[in-house]
């Protein structure tokens, strides 16, 4: 990225992680893939520990 561009530096006065994004774009296809489903993974295993906890809750509660 050209860090004299404009609109870079609106980006980042916006707060956008440019360095974040070159990390991210540094890496290949299939690396961003493992990441995106590494993550969602932990997001659906935390749905899960919630529905339970809530069940749990509404069970000792009712």
């Amino acid at each position: 990225m050209n860090p004299a561009d404009p609109a870079i530096e609106a980006a980042r006065r916006a707060g956008i992680d440019l360095d974040l994004l070159d990390s991210n774009l540094a890496l290949s296809v299939q690396e961003r893939w493992h990441q995106h489903d590494a993550a969602l993974d932990l997001v659906l295993k935390l749905q899960a520990a919630r529905k339970e906890f809530d069940a749990k809750l509404q069970s000792a509660t009712g």
